[in-house]
């Protein structure tokens, strides 16, 4: 079902490489600046080498967590019972420390960054959970900070999914790559556990009862190794499409994420023989993803930030495909500009009509900040329902566990998304004129600043705003043929406004909420109701900076050369 333009790529594919490949690297325990991760580094680079791909190396320093093990024990002297447990990644390291174990909803918790940092006070805090330990199914970095601050001496996460006999490990912190000044304290600095559900669901049951946490866990800094295969344009273009793939892993991470990695090999060896590249092609095998809070890419869209800002397409991620059971290919993971041309080669290769996402603030999107386009961040998933699903998320119950062995990887799945990917690639690179839809992308942008006004109208005004991207809208669609430099710097712009909150220069927080995510959750919170004086002072701030952020994109947009009677109005005229 493949059409002619995307062929070319797919077609050089090594389907036998491939899996011989992602045996080879989920052979390694591939902890971030780990022997196990270095040696399936030499390996990708050997293969690369051999077929005469020039590759290079680089590191940055960057912070490294590591959780060990743990033990969670009644304290009580009597029954002895305790509980096998592993310290989530930037937990602080304990021996022995006690408390009185309290249960505690999600919902007893800040919902989000934004929800913890705007309620904090610097006195007259309180203390409630003073001298306890808290037994929560909620694994968010701002449930365990909020848990610090009123004073817990602990937080185990009890994992939703009650029969599970594996530990989930992940991590415990809210920046993202290396903190900045002000988030060096977005860390926490008691110890945060994981049990299983089995175990969770008895502590939970427990509650009252004095607990004594001990855990390994150590937060250093330290290089973060990045692995780099370039493709030139074959026609001199500047420009060029940015593959990524995380290396390192939990444990032997078959599925998440040998098979990322073994793909990106696969591509890089098929870019290598194709003879023609309109673009080129970079592809970048990242650590510190799982042990550094996606340090590899965070470190490169600093230290490549001129060059991805001026030509860098699209950032195409490749996680945990080929996974037992991931028959579902219908959310297309890109941006509106690209999404007819991903929504394509996904119907192409599996005859399946695909919808666009919600945003997506994880899994390696370290680009949206400076406006850079996603196009596949994800392709194949388990579908709803599935009984592998755990914790009530996508992820399968081997996820970040010592189970996670290549049994879980289904060949087949494996091959049908390295299709999906490469037909999406190849489209994309032989695409003729400018690939961006950019009036989709500026529509979808409108109509979330048109909900976003409905929402804020008691607050805020964002009528000046609406107006300019209608204009800009109506511009674009009645401007002469774009060249891809212009539509490139509006696809930044307009991509700057959807997805991000902060400069191109820096990196939003991790997590959050929609499109236009620092209006977005300021909506929410104040539609809630933020609980305080103090704290609505804080968010309605926030928000009003937020809209003369997006003010300042929105003139940009005006001062791009479009035919004269398309020009845009000034915001100075609303």
């Amino acid at each position: 079902m493949l059409n002619d333009r995307s062929a070319g790529l797919t077609s050089l594919l090594d389907r036998d490489g491939l899996y011989r490949d992602f045996l080879q690297i989920a052979s390694f325990v591939r902890r971030s600046d780990g022997e196990g991760e270095e040696s399936a580094r030499r390996y990708v680079q050997s293969r690369l080498e051999g077929a005469g791909v020039l590759c290079s190396r680089s590191a940055e320093k960057g912070f490294l967590a590591f959780g060990g093990p743990g033990v969670v024990a009644l304290a009580d002297g009597a029954s002895g019972r305790s509980f096998p447990a592993r310290a989530w990644n930037f937990s602080a390291p304990a021996e022995g420390v006690r408390g009185v174990a309290r249960r505690m909803g999600a919902e007893d918790f800040p919902v989000s960054p934004l929800d913890y940092l705007s309620s904090r006070v610097p006195h007259g805090a309180k203390r409630d959970l003073a001298g306890c330990v808290v037994l929560s199914h909620s694994f968010s970095p701002e449930a365990m900070l909020s848990a610090q601050d009123r004073g817990a001496a602990g937080f185990v996460i009890c994992w939703p999914t009650e029969g599970e006999r594996e530990i989930h490990q992940s991590g415990a912190a809210m920046m993202w790559g290396t903190p900045l000044p002000e988030e060096t304290g977005w860390l926490p600095s008691i110890p945060v556990l994981a049990v299983n559900g089995a175990d969770g669901r008895e502590l939970m049951g427990r509650e009252g009862a004095e607990l004594s946490l001990s855990c390994t866990s150590e937060v250093r800094v330290s290089d973060v190794v990045r692995l780099e295969a370039r493709f030139p344009s074959t026609e001199g273009q500047p420009y060029f499409l940015l593959v990524g793939a995380h290396l390192d892993s939990k444990h032997y991470g078959a599925t998440d994420n040998a098979t990322g990695a073994a793909l990106a090999l696969a591509l890089a060896l098929a870019a290598a023989r194709m003879e023609r590249r309109r673009f080129g092609l970079r592809v970048c095998w990242w650590s510190g993803h799982e042990f550094g809070k996606y340090a590899g890419s965070s470190n490169y869209a600093r230290e490549r930030f001129k060059e991805v800002l001026k030509h860098c397409l699209c950032y195409t991620n490749i996680d945990m495909p080929g996974m037992r059971g991931a028959s579902d290919f219908s959310s297309v993971t890109a941006g509106p500009d690209l999404f007819s041309l991903a929504a394509d080669a996904v119907y192409g290769v599996t005859g399946q009509r695909g919808a666009p996402v919600g945003r997506v603030r994880s899994w390696d999107q370290s680009f949206q900040n400076i406006g850079v386009s996603p196009f596949f961040i994800w392709t194949s998933a388990l579908p709803q329902g599935d009984p592998n699903r755990t914790g009530d998320t996508s992820m399968p119950w081997w996820w970040h566990t010592e189970a996670d062995t290549a049994d879980f990887c289904d060949r087949r799945v494996l091959e049908t998304d390295a299709e999906v990917y490469a037909s999406g690639l190849s489209g994309l690179m032989e695409a003729e004129g400018v690939p961006f839809d950019v009036a989709a992308l500026c529509g979808a942008l409108r109509e979330r600043l048109k909900e976003l006004r409905e929402a804020l109208r008691p607050w805020l005004d964002l009528g000046a705003l609406c107006l300019v991207l209608d204009g800009f809208q109506d511009a674009w669609r009645r401007r002469g043929d774009a060249d891809l430099a212009t539509a490139l710097s509006a696809v930044r712009l307009l991509n700057r406004m959807y997805y991000a909150a902060r400069g191109p220069h820096l990196q939003d927080w991790s997590g959050g909420a929609g499109f236009v995510p620092g209006l977005s959750e300021a909506a929410r919170l104040l539609r809630r109701g933020p609980g305080s004086d103090r704290a609505q002072a804080v968010i309605l701030n926030y928000a009003a900076s937020q809209r003369n952020r997006l003010l300042l994109l929105a003139d940009a947009l005006n001062a791009l050369p479009l035919q004269a009677e398309g020009r845009v109005r000034d915001t100075e005229s609303f």
